[in-house]
């Protein structure tokens, strides 16, 4: 009898450490990551970091944990950027132009490879590769694989004029690059 009160004991104060841990900050909007994943960064892996009454708002993470840029997140938090609630609205400009700036490095290298005639599966394409498209920004990206994960695959590259903000001039520069093989 007494072993289990000690094994429910110590079962209850580890859900209420681990309750208060995961509860007690606010963070960003993630595409992979889990709550628990995000919470267990640093301070450093995120576009920046305010204080609302001794409770820290993270926004935007796009460092891993070793500090090493993830693309695809820095693209999602991009594409959603808007949704972010602030603080101090003058926060919001500052993480912007920090995450552009690692953007920017980025799209360059890929624009300078180019793309081939139907190198992207749009059923298939990662964020990175998305963007790559042209006229196809963070945000037009990640309303792709939204749509793609919650209507349906796509069954031929026309359908992807489907995709709010996705229009005839969009369509007509990017369908020589898509397929949906």
């Amino acid at each position: 009898m007494r072993q289990s009160y000690k094994k429910t004991a110590i079962f209850s104060f580890l859900f209420c450490l681990i309750s208060v841990f995961l509860w007690s900050e606010n963070s960003g909007i993630c595409q992979e990551w889990s709550e628990l994943k995000i919470r267990l960064l640093p301070d450093s892996s995120f576009a920046l970091v305010e204080v609302e009454e001794d409770r820290k708002v993270k926004h935007s993470p796009h460092h891993d944990a070793n500090g090493k840029l993830d693309k695809e997140q820095l693209i999602y938090v991009l594409g959603t950027f808007d949704s972010e609630i602030w603080v101090d609205q003058a926060n919001r400009e500052s993480a912007r132009k920090h995450l552009i700036n690692h953007y920017d490095k980025f799209i360059t290298k890929v624009r300078e490879k180019g793309l081939r005639p139907g190198s992207v599966n749009i059923n298939q394409a990662k964020l990175t590769e998305l963007v790559a498209l042209p006229q196809i920004g963070t945000v037009l990206a990640v309303k792709i694989i939204e749509y793609r994960d919650s209507v349906s695959s796509f069954t031929t590259i026309k359908q992807i004029k489907k995709v709010e903000g996705i229009g005839a001039a969009t369509f007509n520069a990017i369908k020589f690059y898509i397929n949906v093989d």
